[in-house]
């Protein structure tokens, strides 16, 4: 986030990548960041966090083309105003707010391990929430209809599980909600659930 309203997101596969492709990690780096935030975050924030995860979900799925509606994404500083967020370019300056989170290999699976995570639970959810909505630039219409089904699957788990589960655990059955709904429907899968 180089400054206030404005985030960009960089996306490199080091090492490979967990194996599975580029669209994969993609996937588990924005569900991984969701998850991460409701585990750190108080859970009176909850409601509205879920809430937010819900209408970018609802956004992507609509896309015709991965652009979200202005209104989407928002940003509030401490106590002030709050603002649409834009998307700009990398900026080549250390400045700013970043977020870094990492897929690792394990013998579970990849596993999304933050490397610099912010203070404030609130700066990570808006990074996981721009997360979202960038990924949703890369993907096709089939491919965002599964990032919001990803999504609601992640909302689905926390329903049920302790936010406190171990972040891997939600991306998991995310990303199984979202094969079986796809499924259901006798949609074949797109790249990122493969």
């Amino acid at each position: 986030m180089p400054a206030p309203g404005l985030v960009a997101v960089r996306f490199s596969q080091r090492n490979g990548g967990s194996g599975r492709g580029e669209a994969a990690d993609r996937l588990d780096l924005t569900l991984s960041l969701i998850a991460w935030t409701v585990h750190r975050m108080h859970e009176d924030h909850g409601p509205a966090f879920g809430e937010a995860v819900r209408r970018l979900a609802s956004a992507i799925a609509d896309s015709a083309d991965g652009t979200i509606p202005e209104g989407i994404l928002r940003a509030q500083g401490r106590g002030g105003p709050s603002m649409e967020v834009q998307f700009t370019e990398w900026p080549s300056s250390r400045g700013g707010t970043r977020v870094r989170i990492n897929l690792e290999k394990s013998a579970v699976g990849p596993v999304g391990v933050l490397k610099s995570p912010p203070k404030s639970p609130q700066v990570l959810g808006l990074a996981a929430l721009v997360a979202g909505a960038w990924d949703a630039r890369q993907e096709d219409a089939h491919g965002r209809l599964a990032l919001a089904l990803a999504m609601e699957g992640l909302l689905a788990w926390y329903r049920e599980a302790h936010r406190m589960t171990p972040p891997r655990q939600a991306v998991e059955a995310a990303r199984t909600h979202a094969m079986d709904r796809l499924e259901a429907a006798g949609r074949s899968l797109p790249p990122a659930l493969g």
